[in-house]
C-alpha cells in the first residue's frame, strides 16, 4: 500500500503502478489547483533519479501533468535539491521520482509546492484528492487490469537550466579557488549528483579523484552505513591521500563525508558544521540528532522536532516569523536545509527549504580552511559526542509501535522494561516520545528507538562519549530487540 513517509510518497515498486503514479500526480495537481495555488497552463518541473523503475513513473507523471493541462517541464536525471531550487525560483511546483535511500525494490515519487514542500497537512488532503479520483474515475481506455499503460509514451527533451543553476548556487557563494590544491576523491556509485560534484569540485579550485560509479542502482542510506562503503573509504584514503571523500545518497539530498583518514563524518555532527560555518542562529533538527549542537552553545535558538523534513521545516518557518535572520534546519541524514537568503563574507547564498547534500559538505571544507585544519582536527573543536545508528529491516511498523507502546506509560516499571529489554547499561533518567522512544540514561549515553517512516525497519540511534561505546551498545541493543520482534 502507498503511503507518505518522513519525505514523500514511498511503496514498492509494484504497488507504483502507472495508474497510482497518475492518480497521486493527478491528486496534487487538483488540491494545488483548488488551493490556487497555480494558473492555468502552470508548468511543472519534474525530474528522477536513476532507480531502474523510475522512468516509467516519470512517464506516468508527466502523462498525469499533460492531460491535467499544464506543461511539463523535464529537468532530467539530476538531485533532489536541484530540481526543487528550480521549481521555488520560479514559483512552479515539482515533481521528483526518487526512493532515495530505501531498499532496491521500493521507490517513491516527491512533490512539491511552488515555495517549498508539501507539510503534514498537504499529504492527507492530497491523499483525501487521490482517493475521490480513484473511485470516480473511468480508466479502461488509459490502464489495463493491473495499472499498466495500455499505450506506450515517452519523456519530453531535457530542460538543462536546473542543472546549471544548482552548479551556480555553489560558485557563487563559495569564494572562487577555495579548494586549490585540495585532493578530493568523489565516490560516484549511482547518485544522480555524482557528475555534477565532479564539476563544482573542479570548479572551486580542487583535484579530484571520480572511483566506484555503477552501473547499478546502490540504495545508500547515511544514517545506517554499509561496511562496504566504509571500508572502500579506508581503502581510498590510504590509497590516494585525499583531503576529503564524498558523496551523496541515491537522489543526492544526503551528504556523504568522510575526513582525511577516511572516518565518516556523521549527518547530525555535519550539521553542526554547517550550521557554525553559516553563523545560523535558529537551528531546527530533527529528534534523534546529535546533542553536540546544544552542548556547542553556538546557536540563539534550537528546536527538536519529529523525524522528517516537514516537522522541520514547519519549525523553521515559525522561526522566521519570530524574526530570525539565519534560520536553518538539519535532519540526522546530513540533509541541509535553509529557509531564508543569506550573506557570508560578501557572498549571497539563495533560500533552500528542503534537504540538500552539497552546502554542508561544502561548508565543512571551507571551514576546515578558514581554521587551517584538516576536517579531522576540525571534528575535535565541538563537543565530542558521537552517535551510531544502525537498522533491523524487514520489520512492520505496526510490530515496531507495539513494541514501543510497552515504554509509553513512562513510569518506573516503564523504566526498569526499558532496561531489560534493550539491555541498557544505566538506569533510564527520562523518556522523550516525540518521535518513538528516546530514553536518556544516568550515565548520559542517549538510545532511541523507532520504527522507519519510509520502510518496514526499525532503527536504533545511541549517543554515547566515544564512538566505540554507540555502537556496542547500539549492537547489543538490535540483538534483543530482533528477539523481541522476530
Amino acid at each position: 500500500m502507498l503511503k507518505f513517509g518522513t519525505s514523500g510518497l514511498r511503496g514498492l515498486v509494484d504497488e507504483l503502478t502507472d495508474q497510482e503514479c497518475y492518480f497521486y500526480t493527478l491528486a496534487f495537481l487538483r488540491y494545488l489547483s483548488d488551493k490556487k495555488l497555480v494558473k492555468k497552463n502552470n508548468a511543472v518541473a519534474v525530474a528522477g533519479d536513476f532507480r531502474p523503475s523510475t522512468k516509467r513513473i516519470l512517464v506516468a507523471t508527466t502523462r498525469a501533468i499533460d492531460d491535467f493541462g499544464f506543461r511539463v517541464d523535464y529537468c532530467g536525471i539530476i538531485p533532489t535539491p536541484a530540481v526543487s531550487l528550480y521549481g521555488f525560483r520560479r514559483r512552479i511546483p515539482s515533481i521528483m521520482v526518487t526512493g532515495s535511500h530505501i531498499p532496491y525494490d521500493r521507490n517513491g515519487i516527491k512533490f512539491n509546492l511552488p515555495t517549498g514542500e508539501i507539510l503534514k497537512k498537504d499529504e492527507q488532503s492530497i491523499t483525501e484528492y487521490y482517493k475521490k479520483i480513484a473511485a470516480d474515475s473511468d480508466t479502461a481506455q488509459l490502464f489495463d487490469k493491473r495499472g499498466s499503460f495500455v499505450k506506450s509514451f515517452g519523456l519530453p527533451e531535457t530542460n538543462w537550466i536546473a542543472q546549471r543553476e544548482y552548479v551556480e548556487r555553489y560558485l557563487k557563494f563559495f569564494k572562487p579557488n577555495f579548494l586549490k590544491n585540495k585532493k578530493i576523491v568523489i565516490y560516484q556509485h549511482s547518485a544522480v549528483i555524482r557528475d555534477l560534484a565532479v564539476e563544482i569540485f573542479r570548479k572551486l579550485g580542487a583535484t579530484v579523484i571520480p572511483v566506484g560509479r555503477s552501473k547499478k542502482f546502490v540504495p545508500i542510506d547515511t544514517e545506517a552505513m554499509r561496511s562496504t562503503d566504509l571500508e572502500s573509504a579506508q581503502l581510498w584514503s590510504k590509497k590516494y591521500r585525499p583531503d576529503a571523500i564524498v558523496s551523496a545518497d541515491g537522489d543526492s539530498d544526503r551528504p556523504m563525508l568522510f575526513d582525511e583518514t577516511g572516518n565518516f563524518i556523521r549527518g547530525d555532527f555535519l550539521g553542526i558544521i554547517c550550521s557554525s560555518y553559516l553563523k545560523a542562529d535558529s537551528v531546527s533538527v530533527s529528534a534523534s540528532c546529535n546533542t553536540a549542537l546544544e552542548r556547542s552553545g553556538k546557536f540563539r535558538r534550537i528546536n527538536r522536532t519529529r523525524i522528517g523534513s516537514p516537522y522541520v521545516i514547519e519549525a523553521m518557518q515559525k522561526d522566521q516569523k519570530r524574526g530570525y535572520k539565519r534560520v536553518a534546519s538539519y535532519e540526522a541524514n546530513g540533509g541541509y536545509l535553509t529557509q531564508k537568503n543569506l550573506k557570508l563574507n560578501g557572498r549571497a547564498l539563495k533560500a533552500l527549504p528542503t534537504r540538500d547534500s552539497m552546502l554542508p559538505i561544502l561548508s565543512a571544507l571551507a571551514l576546515a580552511g578558514e581554521n587551517n585544519s584538516t576536517l579531522s582536527e576540525l571534528v575535535k573543536l565541538f563537543p565530542q559526542r558521537f552517535v551510531y545508528s544502525a537498522s533491523i529491516k524487514g520489520i512492520p511498523t505496526e510490530t515496531s509501535a507495539r513494541l514501543l507502546f510497552k515504554l509509553a506509560k513512562q513510569d518506573s516499571a516503564a523504566e526498569k522494561l526499558a532496561v531489560k529489554l534493550f539491555g541498557l547499561p544505566a538506569k533510564v533518567r527520562k523518556f522523550d516520545f516525540t518521535d518513538g522512544a528516546r530514553m536518556f540514561l544516568v550515565n548520559e549515553e542517549i538510545v532511541h528507538i523507532r520504527p522507519s517512516g519510509n520502510a518496514p525497519e526499525i532503527r536504533v540511534y545511541v549517543e554515547s562519549d566515544t564512538l566505540q561505546k554507540a555502537q556496542n551498545l547500539a549492537e547489543s541493543a538490535l540483538v534483543r530487540i530482533a528477539k523481541l520482534v522476530q
